[in-house]
């Protein structure tokens, strides 16, 4: 924890946690975990009892802080096995998290999917990617996607070359993740 608040507080203004939950496809005891880890992380960096901070769920919006501490962004993404936070001191947030079968032929439709919604760009880097490392690529672009369209708070919607604008105005990063795993972090670029 302090290394994530110490992140949180250096000139990055950012900072990444990640918790272990079950591997299931029931979010209800990962959404408890990330959220009390977030608790935490948010009363450490803020020298306040974890009771004292309040997440605020709405439906269809981020999570995020009421009061003084609003300014404060923050992100959540679950798979199973893994949950994932992101908190921003300054600026848009957005986190996603994916786990993928690194059997290409699990992925019948991908072709599809890149073209409709990653872009003609993304679409032909992963048709050149080797079949076998195809799985993990594909993860990589689509998180990096949800990560930006969360950080935008734009819903998923087919790729436009207005859209790539708007994607365009966030950095993103990879997530450091066990095998099977791929994520992403997005930023809006000031």
């Amino acid at each position: 924890m302090q290394q994530a608040v110490e992140a949180l507080g250096s000139d990055q203004a950012m900072t990444l946690i990640s918790v272990p939950t079950p591997d299931t496809t029931s979010r209800t005891l990962a959404r408890e975990r990330i959220r009390v880890a977030l608790q935490e992380t948010l009363a450490f960096y803020l020298g306040q009892p974890a009771r004292s901070i309040t997440l605020v769920s709405r439906p269809g919006q981020a999570i995020g802080l009421d009061g003084p501490h609003a300014h404060l962004q923050l992100s959540l993404s679950h798979m199973p096995a893994i949950s994932v936070a992101a908190i921003r001191r300054c600026g848009a947030v957005g986190v996603d998290v994916m786990q993928f079968d690194p059997s290409a032929e699990k992925m019948p439709d991908w072709a599809r999917v890149a073209s409709d919604y990653l872009g003609p760009v993304v679409t032909d880097l992963l048709q050149r990617a080797p079949a076998t490392q195809r799985p993990a690529a594909f993860a990589q672009a689509w998180t990096g996607l949800e990560a930006c369209l969360k950080c935008l708070g734009l819903a998923l919607t087919e790729w436009t070359p207005a859209l790539a604008q708007q994607l365009a105005t966030c950095r993103v990063r990879p997530l450091a993740l066990p095998a099977n795993y791929r994520g992403a972090v997005a930023s809006k670029m000031s």
